[in-house]
């Protein structure tokens, strides 16, 4: 259990000379554990516990992170948006490993900034779209060759299917109820495999992607204009379609992604109108025509991957994501699939509006 000695004997670790008079956790996010810790000036930073059994190689994680770190620090005169900036150990490393073989980081809290979880209006997807762009924009240059997988075949369908066919084999789950569930990730399975043939053909640049591109991934100010990209643990080398993709399945539903009346899930198009907008701003002039090409595929890739994802933690007896109940994991899946006839019905006009911000 995290108390106030606890954070104080982690954070003595880092370089901040100073300790925790108050903390709070920030509700957010499902995999890792993080606290917003407040110093006797006031001065506020963000600790956070890494998820040790869903990242498996931690020096990876940080190892890219600090390769980012430095890359934007040495430009940060040049930059739109702020960045996420970390705190050294003694040790001269970002992380601190403590006595029960938890790993801990520390970052400079953004001042006056907030979360949004749900997009509130056209502007706020629009903002979103910008700085996802900006991202990719700022990071164009770098070597991706020096930055590691954290997870092999993180975005994998072929995979991520392997997965599924496992857990449905080993399950003790009924899962006659959810034949549907089954239905639609068999009629589905060969589309969704385009883009990872794709990628083994070569035929997509490989970027430095952030692979978690929701929409409490970004900060915003009072205004509601972003300010920056933050949680990078999934940072390495990957196609824009997952960025893309992602940013898309978890910004443009009309739903939050455990909402349980289904008739409510929809892709909103206007909304899809407004990031296209916003993330070309930045990368109409560095994407390359393959890549727009494919974009409007990456949405229904990324939300198939994640509804295959939910239901694959449902039949393991929810493992990976936390869950608030026994069918969270269940719900969240029916989401995502329900989502992906979404957009399915409403494909070319997702076609015509990407081809109306991205065309060069």
């Amino acid at each position: 259990m995290v108390n106030l000695k606890k954070i104080n004997s982690i954070i003595q670790n880092f370089k901040i000379a100073s300790v925790c008079t108050a903390f709070s956790e920030l509700q957010f996010g499902h995999i890792n554990d993080t606290y917003l810790i407040t110093t006797p000036t006031n001065k506020q930073f963000v600790l956070q516990k890494t998820n040790t059994e869903v990242f498996k190689n931690i020096e990876a994680v940080f190892h890219n992170k600090q390769l980012l770190n430095i890359f934007l620090e040495s430009k940060k005169n040049q930059l739109n948006y702020k960045f996420v900036s970390y705190i050294s150990t003694y040790s001269d490393s970002l992380i601190y490993k403590d006595d029960s073989n938890n790993y801990w980081s520390l970052m400079l809290f953004i001042k006056d900034s907030k979360t949004i979880i749900i997009a509130e209006n056209k502007n706020t997807v629009f903002e979103a779209g910008k700085l996802y762009g900006d991202f990719l924009y700022q990071t164009n240059s770098l070597d991706i060759t020096k930055f590691k997988d954290i997870i092999q075949d993180f975005h994998s369908v072929p995979f991520r299917l392997f997965e599924f066919k496992k857990a449905l084999k080993n399950t003790i789950i009924d899962v006659k109820p959810v034949q549907v569930i089954l239905d639609t990730i068999s009629n589905y399975r060969s589309e969704m495999c385009i883009l990872s043939g794709l990628i083994e053909t070569n035929k997509l640049p490989l970027r430095l992607t952030h692979n978690d591109t929701k929409l409490s991934n970004i900060l915003f100010d009072s205004t509601n204009k972003g300010i920056a990209v933050i949680d990078l643990d999934t940072l390495m080398p990957g196609i824009v379609h997952f960025d893309f993709g992602d940013a898309i399945r978890s910004i443009c539903s009309t739903a939050k992604e455990d909402e349980r009346d289904l008739d409510t899930v929809k892709i909103k198009l206007d909304f899809y109108e407004y990031f296209c907008k916003g993330y070309a701003y930045y990368t109409k002039d560095i994407l390359q025509p393959i890549e727009i090409e494919y974009l409007p595929l990456a949405i229904k890739t990324m939300i198939y991957i994640m509804g295959l994802r939910f239901f694959t933690d449902y039949l393991n007896g929810n493992i990976y994501y936390k869950i608030e109940y026994t069918e969270h994991n269940l719900i969240r899946a029916k989401n995502q699939f329900k989502l992906l006839e979404s957009v399915s019905d409403n494909y070319d006009q997702i076609v015509n509006i990407t081809q109306k911000y991205f065309s060069k």
